[in-house]
């Protein structure tokens, strides 16, 4: 069916150079590279060694094309650097060359291929890597470092702690949030001296636009979280996550900004019983992920050389926030534990990666550190091995800590309606950038109960602290014509709106 749907829409986009994407130049390329040298290679055996040729040598172009597909040249290792694609690509010549003497094809024409396809088929990977590996002026040159980070969503559960931890950096930081649950969370932030918030939604292009000015970075975190929340509808969903994306890497690009990094989810491996990784096939099981994988497709399928995208699938986050959430697992563990002393478990087998939300701002903040050839174009899980466990482990955990304070039980239901089994593998991010989590679950549980036990909270039912429900009072904005038409007005019918309702 993909297939179908690709030659249909390979159709409808007309065969000519201009309309190739990227991934269909690369094929083409290496096609034609493949076929060039065999005329070049016949030439010669046909006047120099006058040897006879079977029509089974045209076979060389296909099984090159068939082999550099199988390395993942065009998929998953399309974003390696040049160095090592240049390797990937020799190694698979030479398979290609025994794959054809295996069958019989004259040594002769073979080698002679081989050794006409490895240049224009090797060098053209390392001179497009060179910019990001060698030429480091070039990146000095091409990235601003000196302009504020925005921060898309930066007043949210997630964005407030990245705001945090720029501003300890000494960066200065821009926050674009439509504030759906107050700006509260950003009180701490408001006189400091290297930050500015602007209100305004991130499909406002007037808003988005102004957002942008000069900064040196983007950290695109807004948009709808979590299955129940994006489960509301389906068309106000990929409005606030796909569209919305598109829009935010579109106006970067449009504005010269040359770093983007994009908070996705783990969710997107959907339900596994083996340790996933990043190049693990992606399994969607809910409207949230799958706007995760066509957002992470939009920015990865677009990458250009002066474009340094980089992708963080979160692991399931927990913990305390400016903005608190108790809509996440951990955190209703928590809270349920704390108001009436039962934890109420569902699925006790099911497993979970699990991350602080102070881990997850430190992930960031990596990102934006390394060197853009270090992180241009790469997808890393961000979470920790150690925090991979069951519901029911979880459970236990909580019930230990809460237990020390009041009394404390756990009910367990053995019929979940999610299914979802699966543990994550963060060996990449560990490995490339050296992160490990700072805090682990019991730490992060004693930090909701001492909140709590401070008052901090209230009555963790408060709609406030729910995305699902404030998402349902932003689903009647949504399809307000009012609303709507004061999204997209124009900038100066839409100062003019905002003087008049001042004035009132």
């Amino acid at each position: 069916m993909k297939i179908i749907k690709y030659f249909y829409s390979r159709w409808l986009r007309g065969f000519s150079l201009i309309t190739l994407g990227p991934n269909e130049a690369r094929v083409l390329y290496d096609f034609f590279i493949g076929w060039m040298s065999l005329l070049l290679a016949l030439a010669f055996n046909l006047f120099f060694i006058h040897e006879q040729n079977g029509l089974a040598l045209f076979l060389l172009p296909f099984l090159l094309l068939a082999f550099i597909t199988a390395s993942g040249i065009y998929s998953y290792r399309k974003t390696i650097m040049g160095e090592q694609k240049a390797i990937v690509l020799l190694v698979v010549l030479i398979l290609v060359c025994i794959a054809a003497l295996f069958i019989g094809l004259p040594m002769s024409v073979v080698m002679l291929w081989g050794l006409l396809t490895a240049g224009p088929l090797v060098i053209p990977r390392i001179l497009l890597g060179l910019p990001y590996g060698r030429h480091k002026q070039i990146i000095k040159n091409v990235v601003n470092e000196k302009g504020p980070v925005l921060v898309v969503g930066g007043a949210g559960y997630i964005g407030s702690h990245v705001v945090n931890l720029l501003l300890k950096e000494g960066k200065s930081v821009r926050v674009l949030d439509k504030l759906m649950y107050g700006k509260s969370s950003l009180a701490d932030f408001l006189d400091h001296r290297y930050f500015e918030l602007i209100e305004g939604d991130s499909t406002d292009i007037s808003k988005l636009t102004m957002a942008m000015k000069d900064v040196s970075a983007v950290v695109h975190l807004a948009g709808l979280v979590g299955d129940p929340a994006c489960a509301l509808n389906a068309n106000f969903t990929r409005h606030t996550n796909i569209i919305a994306t598109k829009m935010v890497k579109e106006v970067a690009q449009s504005m010269g900004i040359h770093r983007f990094v994009f908070a996705s989810s783990c969710s997107v491996y959907g339900a596994t019983d083996k340790e996933v990784n990043e190049r693990n096939a992606l399994n969607p099981v809910s409207l949230y992920a799958q706007t995760k994988i066509d957002c992470e497709k939009e920015l990865i399928a677009s990458v250009r050389d002066d474009f340094f995208v980089t992708i963080l699938r979160f692991a399931t986050v927990f913990g305390h926030s400016r903005r608190p959430r108790f809509d996440l697992v951990a955190n209703l563990f928590t809270a349920q534990a704390m108001d009436n002393g039962i934890i109420n478990v569902v699925g006790p087998s099911q497993w979970r990666p699990f991350i602080h939300v102070h881990d997850l701002a430190r992930a960031v903040l990596l990102v934006l550190k390394a060197s853009p050839s270090e992180v241009q174009g790469q997808i890393y899980n961000v979470g920790d091995r150690r925090l991979n466990m069951t519901i029911g482990q979880l459970a236990e955990q909580v019930w230990k800590v809460v237990s020390k304070v009041r009394g404390v039980e756990i009910v367990v239901n053995e019929n979940p309606s999610d299914l979802r089994n699966y543990a994550v593998s963060f060996d990449k991010i560990r490995s490339s950038l050296g992160f490990e989590s700072t805090i682990l679950m019991k730490e992060g549980i004693e930090e909701i109960v001492e909140n709590f036990q401070k008052g901090n909270y209230g009555d963790y039912r408060n709609r406030i602290y729910s995305n699902l429900a404030v998402t349902k009072e932003a689903l009647d904005d949504f399809f307000n014509p009012v609303s709507s038409s004061n999204i997209y007005a124009p900038l100066g019918e839409k100062n003019e709106r905002e003087m008049l309702m001042n004035r009132s």
